[in-house]
């Protein structure tokens, strides 16, 4: 029931924020269920969602689809032309090239078939949020706090933790990272977990207007992403020194928020990590940041770091 949960809070609180049914339908995925429509349509059986529910039935089903070699060995070559020929598509080619193109046709997959299915149900249908609904998203307002910064982590378990909690959200949301860095700094190749962590809590404060701590906790996650604790060697293989994302949210904050010297911030928080072990030295660590949220090729920059400072010790 969990991951069904966070797929109804989401689907309600798209549409609650006045979002399009029809983009929803489109773009939405609904793990738990078949379809979109078939998601909807629970919803209106349980009281989320009220109005007409239109041809809903109608939209929703869907057989299973064909592969390429059962149109293969289901339709000749004369036949596959007089079905791309009807929905007014080339017809010449080999076989093979036919049936590529005949494929969508006959798995519905066309775009016509798309558009038309989604605006006959947009025009049959007229649904709004029951109070109920309304109730739903109040009472589960975390799950938007955890679509927000701590989707790295199980649903689950964060669902429990909530339920436990007698803090409010925000204070709920910190206690559960600082708990997850407790247990990752003490355990063995757990690192990627901890720097997540570091993360998801900027996330949090973030989420809740502090971009003073989101600052500083993507700085610290920065700082140890070049200096890690330690690195296993399946870790070690895919690991990006530099992240993408930890750049971007620095780059962009201290951009459009100003909040001074970003190297005295930087000071501040490479004192505060207390690294013991340093794999990257204090002033070529800020370096490389600045040439980071300069524009510098990432992937480059992580392989001329890699391979400079991280072969010797942490290659395998």
């Amino acid at each position: 029931m969990s991951e069904q949960k966070l797929e109804i809070f989401n689907v309600l609180d798209y549409l609650n924020k006045g979002n399009e049914l029809d983009y929803m339908l489109k773009e939405g995925q609904f793990g738990t269920f078949p379809s979109a429509q078939d998601c909807v349509k629970y919803l209106v059986d349980e009281g989320y969602l009220e109005g007409d529910l239109g041809e809903i039935e109608a939209v929703g089903e869907e057989g299973e689809k064909l592969t390429a070699e059962e149109i293969s060995k289901k339709y000749t070559v004369a036949e596959l032309k007089d079905i791309l020929r009807e929905n007014g598509l080339k017809v010449s080619g080999k076989k093979q090239e036919l049936i590529e193109r005949v494929l969508p046709v006959l798995n519905g997959e066309t775009e016509t078939e798309k558009t038309g299915s989604l605006d006959d149900f947009n025009k049959s249908s007229d649904l709004t949020l029951t109070d109920k609904a309304k109730e739903f998203l109040k009472e589960n307002e975390w799950i938007d706090l955890y679509n927000f910064a701590l989707v790295a982590f199980r649903f689950e378990d964060y669902e429990t933790y909530v339920a436990n909690s007698s803090a409010d959200m925000i204070e709920t949301g910190l206690k559960f990272c600082d708990e997850i860095l407790s247990r990752a700094i003490m355990m063995p190749n757990h690192f990627l977990v901890f720097i997540d962590a570091l993360s998801a809590k900027a996330h949090v404060y973030a989420y809740d207007g502090d971009y003073e701590s989101f600052l500083d906790y993507d700085l610290q996650r920065y700082i140890l992403g070049l200096n890690p604790i330690s690195l296993d060697a399946q870790s070690y293989a895919s690991y990006d020194v530099v992240n993408t994302a930890n750049v971007t949210n620095i780059k962009n904050v201290t951009e459009v928020l100003k909040m001074g010297s970003l190297k005295k911030r930087f000071d501040k928080i490479w004192a505060k990590s207390h690294i013991h072990n340093t794999t990257v030295p204090k002033k070529t660590c800020y370096k490389i940041l600045q040439k980071a949220i300069g524009g510098a090729d990432l992937e480059e920059l992580n392989f001329d770091v890699k391979e400079k400072y991280f072969s010797k010790k942490f290659g395998f």
